[in-house]
């Protein structure tokens, strides 16, 4: 390879494409200003005369952190950090407080605290006496709502409420609400009241003593009472009770009243007089003659009773048969009992037996023709 031996001056121009020698470790026996090229970090050297430089890194050997610094490095990238201090990073200062603090010749705060704000009142003049005055000044009371006394001498400040308080707008009271009196008075149109039991005559040792009378009172032109009335054990109302369509009344569950029926469990009753019944049946006492009735369970015996005489009729012959059964359900065997010829109506005399109490049998020694005969049997 070729060898310059004398330093090679190119007048100006331009060096293309010019290659530093490529080594893979700095060549021994540098002289100033040598280059070459490591390719075991990739990094451009020179020789400064005394080491070898990376161009890359500069000429800084080292970093090395100061007072108040933390950090440093002797090759990459190096960080250089504010040391901490003692002091504890937060807001200080308030509106009764100052924040104090300590810096060091470099400007750090090496110590923070509050200091409250104390001022005698000593070393005020009037110190006291104005803000007592500023403070009666300033609140006042409002008519029927709000009372507020001041009294200068002694420096105190009373707030209450009058004898009368008037609240001239909404009212909430968030906790329980007693009033102690002889008379509650609500001035609306509407009262809304979310519980769904309302005790009246809640007093200390309630009695049906301290309940009689006790009730709602809807005044009007005259007044409208529910009340409840001791000696009766009884709610007396003043005024009818109208009941809407479909509804009825009810004791312990069981219907005894709507608007056209009795309930099916109401079965006695001390009633004097009725309408007319249309339909029904009957299952009480029997009812007397004298009260209109039968005095009877059995026909007969309410026939017997009533007096009432009936009769029963029936045809007979057939030409062949001699002895014929005439059913009467009459009840009894006190009937009496004519044969007659159907053609002339002459009385005909028969054998008859009285068989049972509702019938009667007839019979002839010869069968008498298709109907020959009427039997009439009435009791």
């Amino acid at each position: 390879m070729p060898k310059y031996l004398v330093n090679l001056d190119l007048n100006q121009n331009q060096l293309i494409k010019p290659r530093i020698e490529n080594l893979a470790s700095a060549p021994a026996s540098p002289v100033t200003g040598q280059m070459y090229y490591n390719t075991s970090n990739n990094t451009l050297n020179f020789y400064n005369g005394t080491s070898w430089i990376n161009l890359a890194e500069g000429d800084i050997e080292s970093v090395t952190a100061g007072t108040g610094l933390s950090g440093g490095g002797v090759q990459g990238d190096v960080t250089i950090n504010i040391a901490d201090t003692s002091v504890t990073a937060n807001a200080y200062g308030s509106a009764t407080a100052i924040p104090t603090f300590t810096v060091d010749a470099q400007g750090r705060l090496t110590a923070a605290a509050d200091v409250n704000i104390a001022i005698p009142n000593s070393q005020i003049t009037d110190f006291q006496e104005a803000v007592e005055d500023v403070a009666g000044a300033l609140i006042s009371g409002t008519a029927n709502e709000v009372s507020v006394t001041y009294t200068d001498g002694s420096g105190t400040l009373v707030v209450g409420l009058p004898d009368d308080v008037t609240i001239g707008q909404h009212l909430t009271v968030t906790g329980n609400l007693t009033v102690n009196g002889t008379t509650t008075e609500v001035n609306s149109t509407t009262l809304t009241v979310d519980d769904k039991n309302i005790e009246l005559g809640s007093t200390a040792s309630p009695s049906n003593t301290t309940a009689d009378g006790g009730g709602i009172t809807l005044k009007g032109t005259s007044d409208k009472t529910i009340l409840w009335t001791d000696a009766s054990d009884s709610w007396d109302f003043n005024q009818h009770v109208n009941v809407a369509s479909g509804y009825d009344f009810k004791i312990n569950g069981a219907s005894v009243l709507s608007n056209s029926t009795l309930g099916s469990g109401v079965v006695n009753s001390s009633l004097q007089q009725l309408g007319t019944i249309s339909s029904g049946v009957w299952q009480g006492t029997d009812v007397g003659v004298a009260h209109g009735g039968t005095g009877a369970s059995l026909p007969a015996d309410a026939r017997a009773n009533l007096g009432i005489v009936e009769k029963v009729t029936a045809t007979i012959g057939d030409g062949s048969a001699t002895s014929f059964a005439i059913t009467h359900n009459r009840s009894t065997t006190d009937v009496t009992v004519e044969v007659y010829d159907a053609s002339s109506n002459d009385t005909v005399f028969a054998n008859v037996n009285r068989n049972s109490t509702s019938q009667v049998t007839v019979s002839f020694a010869s069968a008498p023709a298709t109907n020959a005969y009427k039997v009439v049997v009435i009791g």
